[in-house]
């Protein structure tokens, strides 16, 4: 492990063609989040094999024990943000403290995402409903939405490309009572 990195995800093209994704033909990318970039870099030449060429937007030079100069690339991810729109019916005992505690968990799930990981809105029920808890209890969700934006939430999947990952602050989520 690299101190500093948070997630990271690899990829490998062993084809004769660049793939889907641009990654040239028998190259290796990886998409690192945190770490200092030597370090990463360092680790990239002294893992991959003899011969594979990497790809990304971030190059650092690094001299082998032979004196050779290779220039190392991966990338940084993209973070995406986004914004959820929960519709619940409170019950007796719900309290604006439980909508933080839904906003939390909400948040919490998203930002734990891995890099390339798409956004299945229903998955968001799970930590949303409290699950573990008994405040859990108390209200009903109706309606949960989710979006790039807070004025477009829809309920509808958000598709992530392979360099990027969620990422949401507890102001991104709403809670709508009824």
């Amino acid at each position: 492990q690299i101190a500093g990195v948070a997630r990271l995800a690899a990829f490998e093209n062993d084809t004769g063609k660049t793939d889907s994704r641009g990654i040239p033909s028998h190259s290796i990318a990886l998409i690192v989040d945190g770490g200092d970039a030597k370090n990463i870099a360092e680790v990239i030449a002294l893992k991959k094999t003899p011969g594979t060429g990497t790809f990304g937007n971030v190059e650092i030079k690094i001299t082998n024990d032979y004196g050779v100069i290779l220039p190392i690339r991966f990338s940084r991810p993209e973070s995406v943000p986004a914004f959820v729109r929960i519709t619940i019916e409170a019950f007796e005992g719900y309290t604006t403290l439980v909508g933080d505690k839904i906003r939390k968990a909400v948040t919490d799930y998203l930002n734990n995402l891995d890099i390339g990981t798409d956004i299945y809105r229903t998955k968001l029920f799970s930590p949303a409903n409290l699950q573990a808890d008994p405040e859990g209890g108390t209200f009903y969700i109706s309606r949960l939405e989710i979006g790039l934006s807070a004025g477009a939430v829809s309920e509808s999947n958000i598709t992530m490309k392979y360099n990027q990952f969620a990422t949401c602050q507890t102001d991104n989520v709403e809670i709508v009572t009824t």
